[in-house]
Formats: structure tokens, C-alpha cells, sequence
């Protein structure tokens, strides 16, 4: 014991004197000129492997022997070194900007390959991980929004873990058919790291480094059909050589439902004006404020009673809970002058808006990097486990159209026999999504587990100076199982109305993606003149596995037999279910040749050619050039190389055509499916495809052109982008109705033109910036004009979804809705009664899709104290409501109350006494009851309204400890505090008043379904710890 206690004091002793002969040295490293601190510059040991990098105050430390050398780093500064001396504790160290700075920005292009701003002849946009997480998102594809100019990302509900809609630039294809990755036919390819991945939506945002968003077809041609609609690269981080980190972080934020439809408060329940306890429209007598029965009485015999009044608070609400979302992350890294580590983990639990919706999402990561001589591999692996279980749409359907005094508390204890909120008491029997809430959140669910693991090989060998290979293999799988059911509820006799059929289905989705790329890479300078050629291969393997079995009471056979036994195995009747596999194959080949003269002129030209398993032999292989120009203005014309307030001009134009494959696999075959009951009875038949097969379909080609220009200005404080880009998209692939003599009801063909005209704007300067403040404004303006050019045959309009359709030579996809009839001064035409006529003809309003996006960004920083803001406005465009006919049948919009529920003159309205002759019309309606306004509702154009809106999108409020405060212990190295918040408020149009246009629903843009859950808006709290 004596031995052992002697050599730990021996240890102890031994590190007290090492870092007794060492000095610990604190410093910042600011911007020459304005003092502005500069965060992640890298100090770098000379002769050793030592190396930190700055703080977000621009701040370090670092204990030193001797007096070393220190060499200082950033991208956009010229670099520096600095001798310490021997006494010194403390050191401020400038660093003075390279004018140079856009030209020599570096980021991930196409493959993963690094690229220079200078050399590339098309749009693109880097998204930091700073900007990217202002918000603190689950996930990062909402970091993107409203950041990027031609960039437009809409969600389609406010559920936990919500889907998401991402176009670049506009719509390039009519088909909203997903492929078999499940990525939209209008998406951009998603590639992490250099390999392609079907969907981003879990990745941690915390470990992502970066989001080059590369814009349309020719920044992403080298991807081929895949790349088609722009390609977001997304790189994850690395670590770093010099002393490991350790960072931890944590999110808490709590949503708040908002936007709710307005709902009227004159009116309760019942039925012409009378009282009804068991009626759930509100078309009874005026609320008086008096105690009113509430339903039938109960199986002991009391009756369940409601005040006849709306309360102060909308009654709606009570439907509603306070979602949270708990954010934590850990994450190490570090590395040598070999090798390099990022390890991370993160789990992300939620609960929703509804009660007992909830998300959780455990992921982990691991990204290294080693050198071997003159090989250099990377690896990484990324696995994803995600829990989520919701209520499908019942509660909120039932909600808008329950009376305004309705109350949710006396609902809750449905499983008591006697609650009023027990089906056998509820106090309507209308079934479906008018049950009570409580009991559709308890036995209707939707439930899955998730499981991705993504992985990646990467090897980068350098045969020469000139030339080296790339081969770079990724997998990404996905395995899914979900249930989802309806439990059973037995009611009988006088109440077997009430009864709930028990359900359910089970099912497993497996997908699985491998890809690889062998890339060959020749780079050669003679002179002034630079070459770079690529040369590469590409194998992509898609296959997809799904089952579905279960108990679906199909034709009122087959239900579960128990309440609280959800299990196919225990029900009556037969299985219902079905089996799927599809693979997909392509095989590619691409090349780019990159030509430079004297770092002033670029030339790129890029060919690919590919082979695609869902096209017929003799079209499957198809191939697409592209060339770009890019011009350094700055470099080549004296007057502005030798300018004192122009730091970098470039000019660019490209011209591309690529191939759009939009379909999915086996569309070309004549596939049978089974169909029971066919041709009689119980006997299995099997049927042939309604959809001829047509073998001649050939990809949608796209062509493509852009022109463009960047401007950084007064040492690049302020920055300017500008693009103009066209796109006309070819032989769309899409189903035109043929004769059913031919054997078929439809038919596969090349017949669609779509073409797209955008207009992009992006600036971002320093208004201030010195030593103590900075205030940083940004703002990215986009007009898209997308346009219908062409259809099969005499066709004039396509039908998307419902009211929204594709019109010959108007806006893509516009709107169209049922109208009343109108005199040429727009006046309503009235009947003889005094209602008002329904046209024979729709009216087209104009498109669904927005022309207008703009985003702005602010950021204001004095010495630790940091905020940031980020805002939406998009203009132009329509959206369609379905709630309003269903609020108006039930009496429940402000628009039924009106007129006291009493006949009245139509305003603004007349009577055709001719054929074109119109009086002033006097007459009141035939009603102001149920009938007449459910007639009303109807009429689509009473659901329409401008899309407008302006939005306070995200808001950071950060805080970071000052060094001092931290230096009196070694533990923590840095920590910040932050307040964030997403959505605090909206401007809508004047019109709207029905939800937030950026909801979309069933991947039709401007839709508002009856099935959606109302918005919210998001506050918490954010802490940073590095170590």
C-alpha cells in the first residue's frame, strides 16, 4: 500500500512540475481595422501538432513552453504568425482581410468535390451550422428555410415529426408520384458527405458542418437525372488536430397552438332556432347564459348540464396541450496530423399539440479520417432510432364544428360508464370524427418504429502530383415497422349505433440504397492555363421490401374480438393484406473538363451518360451535356481590380440538358394484381393494369440556362448575387385517358411541357462592425414564374388534386373553384327567391405556388450579447380551405351569423330581367338557416383566399460567459445561453383567415385540408458547454 501511495504522490508530482514549466496564454484574435472578433480562426503551434481554434468572441488559450511560434488561420484573412514571449500572458493578435476572400471560398460541389467560387459557372449557397441551427429545429431542412433565394420548403401539419415539401426553383415535373427512395419528383437529391441519401429529415442538425445548397441542374449536372432539380450537400463534421473537445448541448422549448379558424360565439346548439341536448351543430336558439341540458341522461340518472354561453377563452383550445421538445447533445472530437475523430450522440423526445402524440429520436454518429502515406480514407456510420406515435385527424375535425360553449374537461374520463364523455353517453351518436375527442386520442393510433443506418467508405489515393482515384461506397437502410388501429368498442341494443368495429394493420416498409462512385482525377496547370479533368462511374442499387397484414372490417368482415387485444391473430372473419417487392438499377458514366486562364476565366464542361432499369431497353440509356462559363471580373478589368470599394465581380452563364426519370419501377409492365372475389364469389382472380404500358417512354428532358453575377463590395462588407434562370421540361410523363375499346382506360405517354423563369436576388452586408457591435443585415428575393405549356393531345388542363389543376399557359398549378354568377360589374345574379345562381363554369383564381419569396435575416451582436432574427414573406399566390364548408354546414363560421340567421338581400346583388340585362336585385333570400348557408359553404369560392404572409420565422437571444469568468477553473472552456423561438408572429392577408398558408396537404401546394392540425408557435431555452 506504502509502494503504491508513494508512486501516485511520484505521478502527481511529475504533472505538477510539467505544467509548472509551462505558461498558460490567453489571446483574441480580432479583424484588423474594425476589432471585430473572429470566431473559428485556427492558432497553430509552430513545429508541433498542437492547434485550437477560436471561440464565437473570438477567444483562446493555450499552455506553452519556450517561446513558441504561433501561426493564425482563417478563410477570408491573410495569414499571420506570432512569436510569444516568454513573460507574455496575454495577446490580442489582428488579422487583415483577403480581398480576395469570395473568390477563393471553398465548398462541396457536385460528388463531393471540392470546388472554388471562382471556377464555378452556376448559383450556390453555403449554409453554416450557426445559421443553420438559429432556430433549433429537429429538423434541418426547416433551418433552411427562408435562407436561401429560390429555395421553398413548406409542412404539412403541426403533428410531431411533421412531413415536409423542398422544391428548388419551381416544379420541372408534373408527375407527384414518389419514386421508390420515396423522394418527391420535384426534390432536390440529398447528398451527406459526398453520398446520395432518399432523405435528410433525421439527421442530427448538430453535426452537420455545412449545407451547400447547389441550385438546378447545372450546378448539380454530374448527378444526372437525380440532380435534375438541384442537389443540397450536406457535410458533416470532422474533427480537428489539436487538443480533443467535448461538446455538450441542450434544447427545451414548449409550443402553443395558434391561427385557430374564427369561430362564431352567438349561437349553440340545436336544430331551427330549438335547443337540442344531443345536437352537435350550432343551429340553435342564441346563447342567454342560463344552465341547459347537455346530452341524454345517464345510466344512473343524473343529467349532465352546460352553461348556455361562450366562454372568454375560445372553447377550442381545451382540445389543446403544450407541446415540448427536449434537445441533448454530445458530441467528441479531435485528431493529429494523421487521423481525425467526430464521435456524437443526441436524443430528441417530444410530445405534441395533441395529447399523447409523441416523438423520440435517438441517433449516433461516428466520422473518422486517417492518412496512410499517400492513401487518405475516410469513414463514417450514422444510426437513427425513431418512436413515434400519433392520433391520425379525429380530434380537431370534431372540434371546429362543436358548439363555442363545448367543453373538453367534462369529456375526458370516456372509460367511465358514467362520464358524459363515455361513447355510450356522449351527447351526439354521429360517429366517425365526431366521437368524443378523448376516446379517438385513446384508441385510434398510428404507431412506428424507425430504424436508418447510413454509412460510408471513402478512399483518396494520389498516384502523382497530377493525378489520383476516388472511390467512395455508401449504404443507407431503412426499417420500418407501424401498426396502426382502432380499438374496439362494443355497444349493443338501442345504442349499437355506437358501436366501434376494432381494427388493425400491421406492416413493415424495408428499404435499402447502395451506391458507388469510382472517380479518376487528372489536374494539370501549363502556364496561366489550369486543367482539371474528372472522369467517373457511378452504381446505384435500390430495393424495397413491404408487407401489410391485419383486420380491416372490410365490408363488415373481419374485426378484433377483444377491446385490449390489438393482434390480427385474435379477431373474426379473414386476413386482409399484401406483399410488395420493386429494385431499381442504374449504371452511369460521367465526365467534367474544367479550363482556367491565369485564375480570370473558366470553362466547364460536364458530360453523363445513364442506364436506368425502369426504362424499356431501347430507351434506357440516355445522355446529357452541360457547359458553364465563369468570368473574374476583378481579376481581368483594371479598372476594377485597381477599385478601392469593389473587392470581387464575377459573371457566369451555363447551359445544360438533363434527363428526368419520374417513374416508378415496373410502370412499363402489364403487372397482374390478385383480387379476391373475382370473377365470383370467394374465388381469387387476378387483374391486369387499366394503364397501358407504353414501352416507347422516354425521360423527361429538362434544358436549362443561367446567368449571374456576385459583387462583394468595401472589403467584402457587403455582398451581392443576382441569377436569372430558365428551364423548359419536355415530354412529361404522365396518364392520358384513352377509349376503353383499346383494352385500357388510360395510357403512359410523353406529352407535358412545363417551363420555369426565375429571378433570384441576394444581399448581405455589414452595416456595422467594430471591436464591440456588429449589425449584420441580409435579404434573398426570389420571383418564380412557372408556366403549363403544353398537354396530350386537345387537352387544355390536367386535374392535380381537387381544385387545383394545370392550365395551358397559366401559372403552375393554379386554382380553380366553383363561382356564383356575375353581371360584367362583377354583381351576384340572384334567382327568383333571392339566392344567389352558381356559374356553369369555374373561375380560375390564379396559381397556388407563391411568385414571390423573400427572406431576411438580421443579426446584431454587442461583445458577448448576440440576436439574431429571421423572416418570411412570400406573396401572390392562393390558398383553399376545406374547413370553411364544413364550419358552415355546422354553423359554427362567423359568416352564418351575419344576418341573425334571417333571409336577407344578397349585397351587392341583381337579377337578369334578359339575357344580358340586369336590375338591382331587392328580394331576401329564401333562408338564413342551415340549408341555405351548407348551400353556400359549397361554392368554392367562398373558401379561397390570398396566400400573403409575413413571418417572424426564428429568434435567437444568446449570451456567451466572458473568459474571465471561466478562467478560474480548467473544466469548462466555453458556454453561451440562448433564448429561441420559431413562429412568434404572422401577417396574413386581410382574407385568410383560415390557418398559415405555408401548409400544404397531400403534396398539392395552397391546400388546406379539413384533416390538418392548426399551427404553433415555439419558446425555450438553449445552453452550450464545451469542454
Amino acid at each position: 500500500m506504502l509502494k503504491r501511495f508513494i508512486l501516485f504522490v511520484a505521478i502527481i508530482s511529475l504533472v505538477y512540475t510539467a505544467q509548472a514549466q509551462q505558461q498558460l496564454i490567453k489571446g483574441r484574435i480580432v479583424e484588423e481595422g474594425t476589432g471585430l472578433p473572429i470566431p473559428g480562426a485556427v492558432i497553430h503551434i509552430k513545429g508541433s501538432r498542437s492547434a485550437v481554434a477560436t471561440d464565437d468572441q473570438g477567444r483562446f488559450q493555450l499552455r506553452l513552453e519556450g517561446n513558441p511560434v504561433l501561426i493564425i488561420s482563417h478563410v477570408g484573412y491573410n495569414r499571420t504568425e506570432q512569436t510569444v514571449e516568454r513573460d507574455m500572458r496575454q495577446i490580442d493578435i489582428s488579422l487583415s482581410p483577403d480581398n480576395q476572400q469570395l473568390s477563393e471560398v471553398v465548398f462541396t460541389g457536385a460528388l463531393g468535390i471540392k470546388r472554388t467560387n471562382k471556377e464555378f459557372g452556376a448559383s450556390a449557397q453555403i449554409i453554416d451550422n450557426n445559421n443553420l441551427n438559429q432556430g433549433k429545429t429537429v429538423n434541418p431542412i426547416f433551418g433552411l428555410t427562408s435562407k436561401v433565394a429560390g429555395l421553398r420548403i413548406n409542412t404539412y401539419d403541426s403533428k410531431v415529426d411533421p412531413a415536409m415539401q423542398i422544391t428548388l426553383r419551381g416544379t420541372r415535373s408534373l408527375s407527384r408520384t414518389s419514386g421508390i427512395d420515396g423522394r418527391n419528383p420535384n426534390a432536390p437529391i440529398y447528398v451527406v458527405d459526398g453520398v446520395p441519401v432518399p432523405d435528410i429529415g433525421r439527421l442530427n442538425p448538430n453535426d452537420i458542418e455545412s449545407i451547400t445548397v447547389l441550385k438546378g441542374a447545372n450546378a448539380a449536372a454530374l448527378y444526372g437525372s437525380e440532380g435534375v432539380n438541384g442537389a443540397l450537400m450536406i457535410a458533416t463534421k470532422n474533427g480537428k488536430k489539436g487538443r480533443g473537445t467535448v461538446s455538450y448541448g441542450h434544447t427545451t422549448t414548449f409550443s402553443n397552438v395558434y391561427l385557430l379558424p374564427p369561430a362564431q360565439t352567438k349561437y349553440g346548439q340545436g336544430n331551427d332556432g330549438v335547443y337540442d341536448p344531443a345536437q352537435y351543430e350550432s343551429w340553435g336558439p342564441e346563447f342567454d347564459g342560463s344552465m341547459k341540458n347537455f346530452g341524454l341522461p345517464l345510466p344512473d340518472g343524473s343529467q349532465p348540464q352546460l352553461l348556455y354561453a361562450a366562454p372568454a377563452k375560445d372553447a377550442r383550445l381545451g382540445l389543446f396541450q403544450t407541446g415540448l421538445n427536449v434537445q441533448n447533445d454530445l458530441s467528441f472530437s479531435g485528431g493529429d496530423e494523421r487521423s481525425a475523430y467526430f464521435l456524437s450522440v443526441q436524443h430528441v423526445a417530444q410530445t405534441g399539440i395533441i395529447p399523447k402524440d409523441k416523438n423520440s429520436r435517438t441517433g449516433f454518429r461516428f466520422n473518422g479520417s486517417r492518412r496512410f502515406g499517400k492513401l487518405n480514407t475516410s469513414y463514417s456510420i450514422n444510426y437513427i432510432y425513431n418512436k413515434k406515435s400519433t392520433t391520425p385527424d379525429g380530434p380537431w375535425i370534431g372540434a371546429y364544428r362543436y358548439p363555442a360553449n363545448f367543453d373538453h374537461d367534462l369529456v375526458k374520463d370516456w372509460s367511465n360508464p358514467l362520464s358524459p364523455g363515455n361513447p355510450l353517453n356522449y351527447f351526439t351518436s354521429a360517429g366517425s370524427w365526431l366521437r368524443n375527442p378523448y376516446f379517438l386520442i385513446d384508441n385510434i393510433r398510428d404507431e412506428s418504429d424507425q430504424q436508418i443506418l447510413n454509412g460510408k467508405l471513402e478512399l483518396d489515393y494520389a498516384f502523382t502530383p497530377w493525378f489520383k482515384a476516388i472511390y467512395r461506397a455508401g449504404i443507407y437502410s431503412i426499417g420500418e415497422e407501424t401498426r396502426s388501429y382502432t380499438r374496439k368498442f362494443l355497444a349493443t341494443g338501442a345504442n349499437s349505433a355506437r358501436n366501434v368495429p376494432g381494427v388493425v394493420t400491421d406492416g413493415n416498409n424495408n428499404y435499402k440504397r447502395i451506391n458507388s462512385d469510382l472517380i479518376l482525377s487528372f489536374k494539370k496547370d501549363l502556364g496561366k492555363f489550369s486543367n482539371r479533368l474528372l472522369l467517373g462511374q457511378n452504381l446505384r442499387y435500390d430495393n424495397r421490401k413491404q408487407t401489410s397484414i391485419g383486420v380491416t372490417n372490410s365490408q363488415g368482415s373481419g374485426q378484433l374480438l377483444y377491446p385490449d387485444v390489438i393482434n390480427p391473430g385474435s379477431r373474426t372473419g379473414n386476413l386482409a393484406g399484401n406483399s410488395a417487392i420493386t429494385d431499381y438499377r442504374s449504371i452511369s458514366v460521367y465526365g467534367e473538363y474544367v479550363a482556367g486562364y491565369d485564375q480570370l476565366l473558366f470553362l466547364t464542361i460536364t458530360g453523363r451518360n445513364d442506364w436506368v432499369s425502369v426504362l424499356s431497353k431501347a430507351n434506357r440509356s440516355f445522355f446529357y451535356p452541360g457547359v458553364s462559363l465563369s468570368f473574374v471580373a476583378s481579376e481581368a478589368i483594371g479598372f476594377i481590380k485597381n477599385s478601392a470599394s469593389i473587392s470581387f465581380a464575377k459573371a457566369y452563364v451555363s447551359l445544360n440538358k438533363t434527363g428526368n426519370v419520374t417513374l416508378t419501377p415496373y410502370r412499363l409492365n402489364n403487372p397482374y394484381t390478385q383480387s379476391n372475389g373475382f370473377p365470383f364469389g370467394s374465388i381469387a382472380g387476378f387483374l391486369p393494369s387499366s394503364s397501358n404500358p407504353n414501352p416507347n417512354i422516354h425521360p423527361e428532358f429538362v434544358t436549362s440556362y443561367e446567368a449571374g453575377i456576385q459583387l462583394g463590395m468595401f472589403n467584402n462588407r457587403l455582398n451581392i448575387e443576382g441569377a436569372y434562370a430558365f428551364s423548359d421540361s419536355k415530354g412529361q410523363i404522365l396518364n392520358a385517358n384513352t377509349s376503353t375499346s383499346t383494352g385500357y382506360s388510360s395510357a403512359i405517354v410523353n406529352a407535358g411541357r412545363l417551363v420555369n423563369s426565375v429571378i433570384e436576388l441576394s444581399v448581405n452586408g455589414d452595416l456595422i462592425r467594430n471591436q464591440n457591435i456588429r449589425l449584420n443585415l441580409g435579404v434573398n428575393f426570389t420571383y418564380v414564374n412557372n408556366q403549363l405549356k403544353e398537354l396530350y393531345a386537345q387537352a387544355s388542363e390536367i386535374n392535380n388534386f381537387r381544385q387545383s389543376y394545370g392550365i395551358l399557359n397559366e401559372a403552375f398549378p393554379s386554382l380553380m373553384v366553383s363561382d356564383y354568377k356575375r353581371d360584367e360589374q362583377g354583381r351576384v345574379v340572384v334567382d327568383g327567391f333571392g339566392d344567389p345562381i352558381v356559374a356553369a363554369t369555374p373561375t380560375l383564381l390564379g396559381t397556388l405556388v407563391p411568385p414571390y419569396q423573400t427572406g431576411l435575416s438580421a443579426v446584431f451582436q454587442y461583445k458577448a450579447f448576440r440576436i439574431g432574427a429571421q423572416f418570411d414573406w412570400r406573396a401572390g399566390g392562393w390558398l383553399y380551405s376545406e374547413i370553411v364548408p364544413a364550419m358552415y354546414a355546422a354553423g359554427t363560421d362567423p359568416r352564418t351569423i351575419a344576418y341573425n340567421r334571417q333571409p336577407f338581400v344578397w349585397p351587392n346583388s341583381v337579377v337578369e330581367t334578359a339575357p344580358g340585362k340586369y336590375t338591382e336585385n331587392t328580394q331576401p333570400t329564401s333562408s338564413g338557416g342551415r340549408a341555405f348557408w351548407t348551400k353556400q359553404g359549397e361554392v368554392q369560392i367562398n373558401t379561397a383566399a390570398k396566400s400573403d404572409f409575413f413571418k417572424l420565422r426564428e429568434l435567437n437571444i444568446s449570451y456567451t460567459l466572458p473568459t474571465g469568468l471561466l478562467a478560474k477553473q480548467n473544466f469548462i472552456r466555453d458556454a453561451s445561453i440562448a433564448l429561441v423561438a420559431t413562429n412568434l408572429f404572422i401577417i396574413r392577408h386581410i382574407d385568410n383567415k383560415y390557418g398559415d398558408p405555408e401548409y400544404l396537404y397531400n403534396n398539392t401546394d395552397g391546400y388546406l385540408s379539413f384533416r390538418q392540425v392548426p399551427p404553433f408557435k415555439s419558446y425555450g431555452v438553449n445552453l452550450n458547454l464545451t469542454f
